[in-house]
């Protein structure tokens, strides 16, 4: 039987795993089905108790070693590759509640605890009947809407920070609750949900730990959002949103001044909601002339006048302001680019490409690893619209993959070989190191048709590569590609040059004895003695 303290701290577990597991959530749901699976097949073995955890085996496709930590539960782990509490945890869990009371009574206490929580909920709209019908009749109201989104947010554990998202996702779902039931008003109130809901997780986020397993719902309620936007704008607003839609306007204000852990995310909702909902012009001059006046300006409200200077087609104030902030304001530009490839106003993005492209490559320059260079330069590839700028100018586009190399290799690869300039794709292949082992024989074969003598440097290049890796099987790959280069130069009438460049070789190489043996097998030389 386990002693007092132990017993304490496992029940303390317990409470933690029945708050934050949500029986609504059909994957929470399944995860404590596969534990309990686990636990009845009696799947779990070498448990042992020590120090304030327990360690056991878990028998499932593969064995998997799981540890409890009842007093630290943030160390629990599994050996399994799954993030967070996953199934193996749950069966050994089961495995120790089971001696000291019914697991099927604690999953019974679970689901009847978050039935509970429901209804209570449902109850918090209205204790009677006569609040209930004067609140669905007004919808509350824009400031009933924030308290009730704060309130559905109680603190998290400071135990099981691994679990947050699914406490914060399970919290923003069980909010649809409170959502009213005409369809026109749903994705405003989702809209609500979406910002506040960001916001008050924030208040949270005091604690390196609670920020790291948070940081990927703030990318959720942007989701959340952006479909909130998109239903509103293809249905037409009923006058009763007015109140709601002031409010919003008034609120946004609250995503560039409060201190907040999610600095990318704030600023992604405040741009969204004016470019898609608030597209009045007087409105956005309202905001223009707000941000001027402001007298202590930090980083995100001086992006946000960038923004709505975009918006208003203030491009001189916009782009002068964009120098004047530099490459800190490259992570936007993606988003502008966006804005400025739209066919009202794509004739505008000829003025601004210039300080996009000098600020975006000083951004990446000042990217110290190069997964983050390759990450920023694939979101820009995927916003930039290929067909827009090479209408405004031809020779644009291909300046931007130029500055852009290495890690636009790929982009400028294909766009060479769907200009057929041979010569310069040949040119990118040796200047990022690449060979002709690695390309495809299609393309290859391609450009010996088209334009044989494009490919020399890169027969030259591979050749050498192959001739210093000193290997007798690199040595016959290049002697192959020596016969492919000769017939390049008898196709193009050079050979007198193919002469000098052969006889240049062999007497650079005569001490490769193993090389010059593979020469005169493809009778590129003739064996002396003979």
């Amino acid at each position: 039987m386990y002693n007092q303290q132990l017993l304490q701290f496992i029940k303390s577990y317990s409470d933690e795993l029945q708050n934050i597991l949500d029986p609504n959530n059909e994957a929470q749901q399944k995860l404590v089905q596969k534990g309990l699976i686990l636990y009845r097949q009696q799947l779990v073995s070498s448990i042992k108790f020590a120090n304030g955890k327990v360690s056991a085996r878990v028998q499932d496709v593969t064995p998997v070693h799981v540890e409890l930590f009842f007093e630290h539960p943030t160390d629990s782990h599994c050996s399994c590759p799954e993030q967070g509490i996953c199934r193996h945890q749950m069966a050994l869990f089961f495995t120790v509640i089971s001696r000291i009371q019914s697991v099927y009574s604690w999953v019974q206490d679970w689901k009847k605890r978050w039935q509970v929580a429901d209804v209570l909920s449902t109850l918090q709209r209205g204790s009677d009947l006569l609040k209930k019908k004067e609140a669905a009749d007004e919808k509350a109201g824009p400031a009933r809407w924030i308290q009730l989104i704060r309130d559905s947010y109680s603190a998290p554990s400071g135990n099981f920070h691994y679990a947050l998202n699914d406490w914060a996702r399970s919290s923003y779902r069980r909010l649809f609750n409170y959502a009213p039931v005409e369809r026109e008003w749903k994705p405003l109130f989702q809209l609500f949900a979406a910002c506040e809901s960001l916001r008050t997780i924030n208040s949270f986020a005091d604690d390196a730990k609670v920020r790291d397993h948070l940081d990927i719902f703030g990318e959720y309620m942007l989701e959340e959002a952006d479909e909130a936007l998109t239903h509103l704008a293809t249905t037409a607003a009923p006058f009763a949103f007015d109140e709601y839609l002031h409010y919003l306007r008034e609120y946004s204000a609250n995503f560039l001044k409060e201190e907040t852990y999610f600095t990318q995310e704030y600023m992604d909702f405040y741009m969204i909601l004016w470019t898609s909902l608030f597209k009045n012009k007087r409105d956005r001059e309202h905001e223009w002339k707000r941000l001027a006046a402001l007298a202590d300006k930090n980083h995100r409200m001086q992006v946000a006048e960038i923004h709505i200077a975009i918006l208003l087609e203030k491009d001189e104030e916009a782009i002068a302001k964009i120098q004047e902030l530099g490459a800190e304001v490259a992570i936007y530009i993606i988003g502008w680019l966006k804005l400025l490839q739209s066919e009202r106003v794509k004739s505008r993005l000829s003025l601004y490409m210039p300080v996009f492209m000098s600020q975006i490559t000083n951004y990446v320059a000042s990217l110290h690893h190069l997964y983050e260079q390759s990450q920023f330069t694939r979101a820009l590839f995927q916003a930039l619209d290929q067909s827009t700028l090479l209408s405004m100018d031809e020779n644009l586009l291909e300046k931007i993959y130029r500055q852009l190399l290495p890690h636009s290799r790929y982009h400028y690869h294909n766009y060479l070989l769907q200009k057929q300039d041979y010569r310069k794709w040949v040119e990118l292949q040796v200047y990022v190191d690449n060979s002709l082992e690695y390309m495809d024989r299609y393309t290859i074969d391609l450009i010996t048709k088209e334009d044989p003598a494009a490919l020399e440097p890169l027969y030259h290049d591979t050749i050498m590569k192959l001739i210093n890796q000193r290997t007798r099987d690199s040595y016959k790959k290049a002697v192959r590609y020596l016969k492919r280069l000769q017939k390049l130069y008898k196709k193009t009438k050079k050979m007198p040059q193919w002469e000098l460049y052969i006889s240049t070789l062999i007497k650079r190489t005569k001490r490769l004895r193993a090389f010059q043996e593979e020469c005169q097998k493809g009778k590129l030389i003739h064996d002396e003695s003979s």
